[in-house]
């Protein structure tokens, strides 16, 4: 016992002083803001965040239009909270940001690089208050469209309401349809009443943003109305539809037709839409179609939905021939399925490569080749090309080390529509590697043990799982769990003692023994090949029953420990 005791007190020293350092490291992930967004700002103090999560903790800049933000008394960011502050915003400020975070991983910096911030000052003004009146003249049951004259408005917002007031600022009411308006904000009389003038009539287009207190003014008409004794019907005939309706996927689209036409029955013509194919679009999850059939919204768009649609009227006296309306679904670049930048960990001594493959909506130009930046810097002369191949559509890392290529890289591909950021960071961990030389080949007399035990490192954010499999033969390509008469899952010390086994049983120990040791990341397969010697006659065993436990001190680091292995030995 007393040696026993020196031993394992050696082998503690020795292991304390051969320990393979290893530290947590990870590149900085951006988790705030993920998507390129456009921020339309009304009030004058406000911050923009920025979130990222990394080993160390990372630090935080902001840059605006690709420069560095110089200190100012108007807007600053904090480094160490990655917040973006503004005091006083006004259009100075306006411009595209991002935020970059990086961490220090020993001689080398990883940096992430977030998508887009657009920022916007929100605002409704009219420079000019005067307001221009432009006099139009229409008889009775005639059609007009009136254009919202917006040309001296400064309007910026996500999103602009359009409505139409009479002289004294009330809202027009839309009288059951038969007045429209489109999603420019102009207004479709689709008759006319005596009643929709006095002389004058002042009617002027406004609009709005998220108050409708706030609302500003376009130029108006004064709309003058013929009386006409008697009117015959009349059939419906296009007078306007949405042309060149561009749209991008994912988003919606809106298509318009407005047709005139007057039925003393039925005032106004009811108006269908169909597809290329003469199906009629009714409204459900994909389609809705307007009370009055002038406007036809098309959600969540894929580029199969890019095709011609068709609008026709039709009343009592009479139908209008199909009108043809085209939506062009259109798209930033699109990545190919698994073709896009992402998140990867590898381990040490293994080659990475990072995609950017993508192409641009069905019957569009291709995007550019992607331009690629390592570390918020863009490759070039400077770029180690014996570490890093760079090509159009990818980017390689070779012989991946920790933690110098624990870096953060970004694509940019670009088409008619506007460009598309990929961006991956890359984290490198140890490889799994043995602590301990295997026995791979075998030989094993009845009464002896075999030593499966097999016990590896790795680094430290990964916990290994080890799973054996018992092959008899060449042919037995399925295997099994071997039969362990000691299996320690915490040490992983394994071993099979034939002592006492049947003829049968000790026959069904050869073969090969295959462990797969693994993490999240990686994987290794070491094999232990099996023979076995004849089993001896009764006569030449029965004075081996005495057994002597031989010891075994392993010393481990890391992600092991000291453990003692017992096989029996005559």
């Amino acid at each position: 016992m007393i040696q026993l005791k020196s031993l394992l007190l050696l082998c503690s020293l020795f292991c304390s002083s051969h320990c393979i350092t290893d530290v947590l490291l990870s590149p900085p992930d951006i988790t705030n803001p993920t998507e390129a967004v456009t921020l339309y700002k009304g009030e004058l103090d406000f911050v923009v965040k920025c979130e990222a999560t990394g080993i160390p903790k990372p630090t935080y800049q902001w840059k605006r239009n690709n420069q560095d933000i110089p200190p100012s008394s108007y807007i600053s960011y904090d480094a160490n909270t990655g917040d973006l502050t503004f005091k006083g915003f006004s259009e100075r400020e306006e411009g595209e940001y991002r935020c970059y975070a990086s961490n220090v991983l020993e001689q080398t910096t990883a940096v992430s690089v977030s998508q887009p911030v657009t920022i916007k000052k929100y605002r409704f003004l009219r420079p000019d208050s005067n307001l221009a009146t432009e006099p139009v003249s229409i008889k009775q049951y005639d059609y007009v469209k009136l254009f919202c004259k917006k040309d001296k408005l400064e309007v910026v917002a996500e999103t602009i309401n359009y409505n139409w007031y009479s002289k004294s600022n009330d809202q027009l009411q839309l009288d059951d349809g038969r007045l429209y308006i489109d999603q420019k904000g102009d207004l479709h009389i689709n008759y006319a009443k005596t009643t929709d003038a006095s002389d004058p009539f002042g009617i002027k287009c406004g609009l709005s943003g998220r108050s409708s207190a706030n609302i500003v003014f376009g130029d108006a008409y004064n709309l003058y109305v013929t009386p006409v004794a008697q009117i015959q019907g009349q059939a419906p005939v296009l007078k306007w539809f949405s042309a060149n309706v561009v749209a991008e996927v994912s988003h919606s689209a809106r298509l318009e037709c407005v047709f005139s036409g007057y039925d003393p029955l039925q005032p106004l013509p009811t108006i269908t839409w169909t597809l290329d194919d003469g199906t009629v679009i009714s409204t459900n999850q994909k389609y809705n179609v307007s009370s009055n059939g002038r406007s036809l919204i098309i959600y969540k768009l894929l580029e199969q939905d890019e095709r011609n649609y068709y609008c026709k009227a039709k009343n009592n006296f009479g139908e209008s021939d199909p009108h043809q309306v085209f939506l062009n679904v259109t798209s930033k670049s699109i990545f190919y399925e698994n073709k896009a930048p992402r998140d990867v960990t590898v381990s040490q001594n293994k080659h990475v490569t990072i995609p950017c493959e993508a192409r641009s909506a069905s019957g569009e130009t291709p995007p550019s080749p992607a331009f690629w930046y390592v570390n918020g810097r863009q490759t070039g002369q400077h770029t180690n090309q014996s570490k890093i191949d760079v090509k159009a559509d990818s980017l390689t890392i070779r012989s991946a080390q920790k933690p110098d290529d624990i870096l953060c890289v970004l694509c940019i591909v670009s088409n008619s529509n506007g460009e598309k950021m990929g961006e991956a960071c890359v984290n490198v961990i140890l490889s799994i590697e043995l602590t301990q030389p295997i026995n791979v080949n075998q030989e094993v007399a009845y009464g002896n043990s075999i030593d499966l035990t097999v016990l590896a490192k790795t680094d430290i954010s990964q916990q290994l799982i080890y799973k054996w499999t018992h092959f008899r033969n060449k042919s037995d390509l399925v295997g099994e769990e071997p039969k362990f008469t000691f299996h320690d899952p915490v040490t992983k010390v394994a071993y099979i003692n034939t002592t006492g086994m049947t003829e049968a049983e000790f026959e069904s120990l050869r073969g090969e023994y295959v462990v797969n040791i693994s993490h999240l990341y990686d994987y290794r397969i070491e094999r232990i090949h099996v023979t076995l010697q004849d089993k001896p006659a009764p006569d030449d065993i029965s004075g081996q029953s005495n057994l002597v436990p031989r010891i075994y001190l392993t010393c481990l680091t890391t992600m092991t420990v000291t453990f003692l292995l017992f096989t029996a030995i005559a």
